[in-house]
């Protein structure tokens, strides 16, 4: 059984702040995110159609968090909880996934793979 891996990624704008050691105001990111997916080619060649998938993206993570302030839906808002929150709501919806890749900065991120 052939499997593929397969990505979509999104993006948004969004604050938060930190207390303890972190301990900083708050202040906004352009998130970047990618969501992978991991399995079966179906009968016709594919594993999961592009389409339905950017589009539950689109209006379930970026719309929802665009311009929000991540602390009123992460009791903890560091890209460490947004990745698993992505993780969560996406596995929650649509199957195979694999991985939710968040980044802060172009050059640093976070990786989530779910609980083993």
């Amino acid at each position: 059984m052939t499997k593929v891996y397969q990505t979509q990624t999104g993006a948004f704008t969004a604050s938060h702040s930190h207390e303890g050691t972190l301990n900083e105001a708050a202040h906004p990111h352009h998130f970047t995110y990618e969501v992978t997916f991991h399995g079966p080619l179906n009968q016709e060649g594919f594993m999961l159609d592009f389409r339905p998938v950017a589009q539950f993206l689109e209006t379930e993570i970026d719309q929802r968090l665009q311009g929000s302030d991540l602390g009123v839906i992460l009791k903890n808002p560091t890209t460490e909880a947004l990745a698993i929150w992505i993780y969560n709501r996406v596995s929650q919806h649509l199957p195979h996934v694999f991985s939710v890749k968040v980044a802060e900065e172009p050059n640093r991120w976070i990786t989530y793979q779910g609980e083993e």
